[in-house]
């Protein structure tokens, strides 16, 4: 998180980018690294016990998730398409797909459970 904590802002502003290309690529190196940063707070929320420390993990799960569809929004604006394809991304940060998947967290579901339970 500190890495992209960095990329996102810099000390000194960066010069707009002018190469549409490079400008997608850069959204799109940020979407996967925080859909990674997303499935390790996921699993870091499900195997956590402490009460506290499990809110605060909420909060910053709810903020990455905010995140990963902020950038993915961005990412349809710039390519005027919902599919995109991040081999080349992939490859330079020697991932696989499955990596890139994004689960749904457990406490949608144990909360959608309660909630028709309750009805």
């Amino acid at each position: 998180m500190v890495d992209m904590l960095a990329i996102e802002t810099p000390e000194q502003p960066r010069p707009p980018e002018t190469d549409t290309n490079a400008a997608f690529q850069l959204v799109a190196t940020m979407f996967v690294k925080y859909v990674q940063i997303f499935r390790k707070l996921e699993q870091c929320y499900d195997q956590i016990v402490h009460p506290q420390k499990r809110r605060l993990i909420r909060t910053v799960l709810d903020g990455c998730m905010g995140r990963v569809l902020e950038l993915k929004h961005e990412m349809i604006s710039m390519d005027f398409s919902e599919y995109h394809y991040f081999d080349d991304i992939l490859a330079d940060l020697k991932l696989t797909p499955n990596d890139l998947e994004i689960p749904i967290p457990n406490y949608f579901v144990l909360e959608r459970a309660q909630a028709i339970e309750k009805r």
